[in-house]
C-alpha cells in the first residue's frame, strides 16, 4: 500500500492556526490513550531515534548522547521509522496552537542491546504490533561515528527515505521538521521544515524552509524572508505512481506503486539541505500534527 492513497484528502498547513486532517491511528501521545505497558527491566531505558542512513540507526539517549547501531539481523529501520507506524509521544519543540510535535519512541533493554517498538495502534503492521512490550529488535554493539560512516553514503536510500516521510506529512497534513544535534547538546537545532497539505484531485505541495543559505538545483528558484530561505514544490501523487505489472494481456490494470526515481527527484531538494552540513549521523526528525 502507498503512503498516499490516490484520492485520499489532505488539508491545508497554516502553522498559524489549527486546521482538521484526516483521521489518523491514535497513540500514546494523545489524551485518552492507555499507556502501553513497559518492558520489566531495571536497565530499560526510554529513547528516541535520529534519521537512519546506511542501514544505522541513530539512537537518541535522554542524557543528550547519540549511540549509532546495526540491528543484528540487518533490518533496515528506515522501512518503519517516521512513516507514522510507531509509538510517539509530544517533542519538546514549540508549536503553534492547535498543534503538536509527535516523536517516536522506543525502550531499550539487556543492557541497550534489545530495543522494543511498539505500533502506533492496533491497526499498526505486524512488524511493529508485538502486543506487551512491543517488538524487540536485537542490536549490535555501539558504533563510533568512523565506523557508522564507513563506506560509501547511500544516498539514494536516504533520498527514499526523506521523500517517504514528505509523503506521509502530506498525507496527514503535517509539518516535516528536521533537526540536527550536537554532541551534549541537550536541544537539537531546526534544520529544514516542510509544511505539506494535499488538495482533493491528491497534488501535493510542500513548503521548505531553512536557515541555511541554499543554491543549485531546485534551490534556485528559492525565496528569502527575513533569514529564511524557501522553496516551494507542487507534485501530483499520480506522478510518483508506476505500473509494477500488467493485469491481463491488454495491459493496464496492473499492480501500483511508488516510482522510486520519481521520489528521489521530488525529495533531492530536502536531501541537499539536510546533507549541506556534513552530518548525517546526527540528523533528527518529527512531525507537527492537528490536535484532535
Amino acid at each position: 500500500m502507498s503512503e498516499f492513497p490516490a484520492g485520499s484528502r489532505g488539508r491545508h498547513v497554516d502553522a498559524s492556526r489549527a486546521v482538521d486532517g484526516p483521521a489518523r491511528p491514535a497513540d500514546a501521545s494523545r489524551p485518552g490513550a492507555d499507556p502501553a505497558p513497559r518492558p520489566q527491566d531495571p536497565s530499560a531505558e526510554h529513547v528516541r531515534f535520529g534519521v537512519p542512513f546506511n542501514g544505522v540507526l541513530p539512537v537518541w539517549h535522554d542524557d543528550a548522547t547519540i549511540s549509532w547501531h546495526r540491528p543484528v539481523d540487518g533490518t533496515d529501520l528506515a522501512g518503519v521509522l517516521g512513516l507514522g507506524l510507531v509509538e510517539t509521544e509530544p517533542g519538546p519543540a514549540s508549536t503553534p496552537p492547535g498543534w503538536v510535535e509527535h516523536v517516536e519512541t522506543g525502550t531499550l533493554t539487556h543492557g541497550g542491546r534489545l530495543l522494543h517498538l511498539r505500533a502506533a495502534s492496533p491497526s499498526g503492521r505486524r512488524a511493529v504490533n508485538n502486543p506487551g512490550s512491543g517488538m524487540p529488535v536485537a542490536l549490535g554493539e555501539p558504533l563510533s561515528v568512523e565506523q557508522a560512516m564507513e563506506g560509501d553514503f547511500d544516498l539514494v536510500g536516504f533520498g527514499i527515505h526523506v521523500g517517504r516521510c514528505m509523503l506521509r506529512a502530506a498525507r496527514d497534513g503535517g509539518i516535516l521538521v528536521f533537526a540536527l544535534r550536537a554532541p551534549r547538546d541537550p536541544e537539537p537545532h531546526h534544520l529544514l521544515s516542510v509544511p505539506a497539505e494535499a488538495d482533493d484531485h491528491a497534488v501535493m505541495t510542500f513548503h521548505l524552509g531553512t536557515l541555511l543559505d541554499m543554491e543549485g538545483g531546485a534551490w534556485e528558484k528559492a525565496t528569502r524572508s527575513g533569514e529564511m530561505t524557501l522553496l516551494d514544490l507542487t507534485v501530483p501523487y499520480a506522478d510518483l505512481v508506476a505500473d509494477l505489472g500488467q493485469a491481463g494481456r491488454g495491459g493496464g490494470g496492473g499492480e501500483e506503486g511508488l516510482d522510486a526515481d520519481k521520489v528521489l527527484e521530488m525529495a533531492q531538494p530536502a536531501v541537499q539541505c539536510l546533507l549541506k552540513p556534513g552530518f548525517p549521523f546526527a540528523l533528527g526528525a518529527s512531525i507537527l500534527l492537528p490536535e484532535e
